[in-house]
């Protein structure tokens, strides 16, 4: 074959051609790409939970007509084998890694063995996505008593609302607080890597999987929501809008250029503000929960109920009275922290408890209406969020609607949770 020979002009020409694609390709290669991090996408706070109170006791009997039986299933349980968790993530990215706490235990925990996938009906992962997860990689790992433990990265693609079947077994016994407000389903022996557990069952308490970090771009920034209870949410429906914040991360997820935002969930039922006892106060957790997390922009803080509740002498036990100005000085502390984190402090008004057993009285509704008059005034946080606004029963406004609401007069039923959630304007998070 012979070349074709090219003029002078049609060289020039050429020459110019293949500079200018050179050029391009260059450029191309040098284009920056983002920077991939790991993000917390879930969280479960660890808790410790002191033992019931004989007055509280007494009341659910007493009052609520409890069956002692009943009441026993709420103290403590100890169970041992695989213990499999059910929970969704709030960021996408083509790896994720867990985070397994020992922080609220005395002894170390020898972790034998771990898996995770994605979930199927109910507890049982989807076929073929079963993956079992190593630390440092080994199987097992001794996770020293106060502190965690993080995995090695799981090849394991997710997106925003992905929900994962996370299964651990442990050597030895482990124990399980029904107030802890979590699900999770036991099974005898190690079987982490089946789908379906033979022979599981349901019971309560907070998972030794505390957190799932997804590899995400740089940018994606991070939302953790502090409070007790009513934040935690209703964990134990698995097909339900379990929490507000979860109203919340799918709202931000369905948005147009969704996925700028993660969610992670720093709720612990019972907790105070003040006061330890029903899980560490959220003054001493505010670090190891919230402030340590990467990427963190903003903090949502909807807590201080129990605090008002519990104050005094009362169902719950003897505590040190609570007064607004204490609970104020709480507030202050965690938004002058977070501000020191360069993290944008939002705050939510306490809802009504006045049909609450347990909580109301004519002197808690005054504290509550005058932190609640602190929230919306004070100007110190970046942000109110009146959930006691949209919560309210406009005829009575010391109730939650009933709609909204829950037996309890307390916490906030489906309906409650999906309207807490919808009720956040999203332009906060630019």
């Amino acid at each position: 074959m012979v070349a074709k020979r090219l003029s002078k002009a049609g060289f020039l020409a050429l020459a110019l051609a293949v500079t200018g694609a050179l050029g391009a390709t260059a450029q191309a290669s040098a284009a920056p790409t983002e920077t991939q991090v790991w993000r917390e996408a879930f969280q479960s706070s660890p808790a410790h939970y002191d033992p019931l109170a004989p007055e509280f006791v007494k009341m659910l009997v007493d009052k609520f007509k409890m069956p002692p039986a009943a009441v026993e299933q709420m103290r403590p349980q100890t169970a041992s084998g695989t213990q499999r968790v059910r929970l969704a993530v709030s960021a996408q990215g083509p790896q994720i890694r867990l985070r397994v706490s020992n922080e609220e235990g005395t002894e170390p925990l020898l972790l034998t063995a771990a898996s995770v996938g994605l979930a199927g009906e109910g507890y049982v992962s989807k076929p073929g996505t079963l993956k079992s997860v190593t630390f440092g990689g080994r199987r097992s790992v001794t996770v020293p008593a106060g502190a965690p433990v993080l995995s090695d990265p799981i090849a394991l693609p997710v997106a925003p609302g992905t929900e994962l079947i996370v299964s651990t077994y442990a050597t030895g016994s482990f124990k399980l607080d029904p107030l802890g407000g979590g699900a999770v389903v036991v099974a005898a022996g190690d079987q982490t890597t089946k789908s379906e557990l033979a022979g599981g069952t349901p019971m309560v308490g907070r998972p030794a999987v505390t957190g799932v970090a997804v590899l995400s771009p740089s940018s994606r920034r991070v939302i953790a929501t502090l409070g007790d209870s009513i934040t935690d949410g209703n964990r134990p429906a698995p097909t339900e809008t379990r929490s507000w914040p979860e109203a919340l991360a799918s709202r931000l997820a369905a948005r147009r250029g969704g996925g700028d935002y993660a969610v992670v969930n720093a709720g612990i039922g019972g907790n105070r503000v003040l006061g330890a006892g029903w899980g560490p106060s959220a003054l001493a957790r505010l670090d190891r929960d919230v402030l340590r997390i990467d990427g963190l922009s903003h903090l949502i803080i909807l807590e201080g109920t129990n605090d008002i509740g519990m104050s005094g002498r009362t169902v719950f036990g003897n505590h040190p009275v609570v007064t607004p100005e204490d609970l104020i000085t709480g507030y202050r502390q965690i938004i002058a922290r977070a501000h020191a984190r360069d993290v944008q402090v939002i705050m939510g008004t306490i809802m009504p408890f006045g049909s609450s057993m347990t909580h109301y009285s004519p002197g808690n509704e005054r504290t509550r209406q005058a932190v609640n008059h602190w929230i919306r005034t004070s100007r110190e946080p970046d942000g109110v969020i009146d959930f006691d606004q949209v919560a309210r029963d406009p005829a009575n406004p010391a109730n939650m609607r009933v709609e909204f609401g829950s037996e309890d007069g307390l916490h906030p039923g489906v309906a409650g949770y999906k309207a807490m959630g919808e009720a956040i304007d999203l332009s906060v998070f630019k």
